[in-house]
């Protein structure tokens, strides 16, 4: 009997992996700086530079105020990838743990992640301090959450998720509270970097295609949907639950697509394990 053993934890890369945008990239376009700014994301997302080089200067250069960053929100859950809300909530349903665990900024990753139903304390980015006393500071009612919109960057958290292989320690930490094996999506070098702290790194190429992330991840997903994520992350037996739930057209998407060759394993035993299992 062919036997796909389930993953009971799933991490999330955020940007071009949740959301088809790069935030950092997104507010360098808002600031007209979006040239420079990209070769630096590029350069560090393909490894060719080290994540925490670039990430003070690109800060620098923007400083975005908490309206920018808010615009930034925005377009994270314009822009989601394919699939991705569904497939967090057949997650929930088979009692996964969902995280997200990002580079990209806090105050636009979080709320993103809650709006895909992802729980706060299951949520890792890049914490930034404002200046509080930029622009009408005393003129409150001009944000609904009660922050002054004009408060400009000041400073960031320097820590692990602005360095290349720093997701595995965030990792580390969040499974310290909770059993089982672990998977994580993501779409650049930093994912890959994180592999010691998970049983299975699925790259994720639907948004932007890194040589290095195909040619190294445990399975990579070419197509343009997080669809296979869930029968590569769920048993049989579960998916079956999924199904009764609702999410029958979700799991037979991913199986499709694996079955179509969109989706690769650098063990293609793997790739013949998963497809007999759901026969």
């Amino acid at each position: 009997m062919h036997r796909w053993r389930a993953y009971d934890l799933v991490f999330f890369d955020c940007d071009s992996t949740l959301t088809r945008i790069e935030g950092i990239d997104e507010l360098a376009r808002l600031k007209g700086l979006f040239d420079e700014v990209q070769r630096l994301t590029a350069a560090a997302m393909d490894g060719e530079v080290h994540l925490s080089s670039v990430y003070d200067r690109r800060l620098e250069l923007l400083r975005p105020t908490r309206a920018d960053i808010r615009a930034i929100e925005r377009l994270y859950r314009a822009s989601v990838v394919p699939d991705a809300r569904e497939l967090i909530a057949a997650l929930h349903h088979l009692k996964r743990q969902v995280f997200i665990v990002s580079g990209g900024l806090a105050p636009a990753v979080i709320p993103f992640g809650e709006s895909l139903g992802v729980p706060r304390p299951h949520i890792r980015a890049v914490d930034v301090a404002f200046n509080r006393l930029a622009g009408r500071w005393w003129d409150y009612h001009l944000d609904r959450e009660r922050f002054n919109p004009d408060e400009r960057y000041l400073d960031h958290d320097a820590g692990p998720l602005t360095e290349t292989h720093g997701k595995a320690g965030i990792v580390r930490q969040l499974r310290a509270g909770h059993t089982g094996r672990a998977l994580l999506v993501g779409d650049g070098i930093s994912d890959l970097m994180a592999r010691p702290a998970v049983e299975l790194v699925i790259g994720f190429g639907g948004v932007v295609h890194r040589e290095r992330v195909a040619a190294e991840a445990d399975v990579f997903i070419e197509c343009d949907s997080l669809a296979p994520i869930l029968p590569l992350s769920a048993s049989p037996s579960d998916c079956r639950r999924c199904a009764h739930a609702g999410y029958g057209p979700l799991l037979r998407k991913g199986l499709r697509l694996i079955h179509e060759g969109l989706v690769h394993f650098r063990n293609p035993a793997m790739r013949e394990r998963i497809l007999k299992a759901y026969l």
